[in-house]
């Protein structure tokens, strides 16, 4: 089953970011401006620059 976050990334108008920020404890992948990991509530998001 597909999320609704990979959906929105599938089909967003917006050019793809080269940086990928994604949860340290859950590895869940979250928006660029986001404290907290809506899945499991950590404060410990991560930046990884893919350029």
């Amino acid at each position: 089953m597909l999320s609704k976050q990979f959906i929105r990334q599938i089909v967003s108008l917006e050019p793809s970011s080269t940086t990928h920020h994604e949860c340290r404890y859950c590895g869940y992948s979250v928006e660029k401006d986001i404290d907290e990991c809506p899945q499991c509530g950590s404060h410990e998001i991560a930046a990884y620059d893919l350029e």
